[in-house]
């Protein structure tokens, strides 16, 4: 049987789909990256704007509208969430600029806690599509694999990419990892060995989504090679000059030939 998509998700979900911490996702929500909001139920509201008005007057009201579904929260109210582990909440982010949303004011207190947070399916869509965020629960399969010297450039799946140094040096490390009996590297040692600023690998390769093919993550900061391409069916890796263009088929003896002269 088939069951339809799910609208919104818990944030413990999403980040068990991203394979980050909890506390990452968090960290995307207060550097407003990451949108999360709580699920109400005939709510009532109100709504306005703060334009227009006059010295001394207060907000224009134009709307009272009975909220339903998930509701984006504003920052102040998770940090108060991620610190104290709740918060009342009585406004909501507002859709447009210099608008407002807040709970009526004759309702009584709501408590949002850390397990009603959650991230809408299209949310999270739009934050994967930006930031190339994916799961990897398993190493997805390489059609066609190969690369340049120093990893600056990788052919994958017909297609050419390009690396900057620290992007290309992280999968050199991880390759030869690859060869020793454990390939798992940590992450944070990783981007210090290759002299990156950033705090994760997820933002070093966040403009690389393609890495997430090249790379497998264990969901607790380590991270290896792709298996699959390191897999008796597909080390077919062809050796390519500087400029790019794939040496053609030869035989063994040919190959060694030209790899000592």
């Amino acid at each position: 049987m088939q069951l339809p998509q799910k609208r919104w998700f818990r944030i413990g979900e999403v980040a068990r789909h991203w394979e980050i911490p909890l506390s990452d996702v968090e960290d995307y929500a207060l550097d407003e990256m990451l949108q999360l909001a709580v699920f109400v139920v005939d709510l009532p509201a109100e709504m306005g704007s703060w334009e227009g008005g006059r010295m001394g007057e207060g907000p224009a009201l134009q709307d009272l509208p009975v909220l339903n579904g998930p509701q984006p929260l504003l920052r102040s109210s998770l940090l108060e969430i991620f610190r104290d582990g709740q918060a009342e909440v009585r406004a909501f982010r507002a859709a447009k600029p210099n608008t407002y949303l807040h709970v009526s004011s004759d309702v009584p207190e709501m408590i949002v806690r850390r397990d009603h947070l959650i991230i809408t399916r299209e949310e999270r869509d739009r934050f994967e599509r930006e930031h190339g965020a994916t799961s990897t629960p398993e190493a997805l399969p390489i059609a066609e694999f190969s690369h340049n010297e120093d990893f600056t450039k990788v052919h994958v799946a017909g297609e050419w990419h390009s690396f900057g140094p620290k992007q290309a040096a992280v999968l050199r490390i991880l390759k030869l990892a690859s060869e020793a009996d454990d390939p798992w590297r940590d992450g944070k040692r990783l981007l210090g060995d290759v002299g990156s600023t950033t705090l994760r690998l997820t933002d070093l390769f966040k403009r690389r989504s393609v890495w997430r093919q090249l790379v497998q993550a264990d969901g607790k900061g380590c991270y290896r090679f792709n298996a699959t391409a390191l897999s008796p069916e597909r080390r077919r890796i062809r050796l390519f000059r500087k400029t790019g263009r794939v040496m053609p088929k030869m035989g063994a003896a040919r190959m060694a030939t030209m790899i000592d002269s």
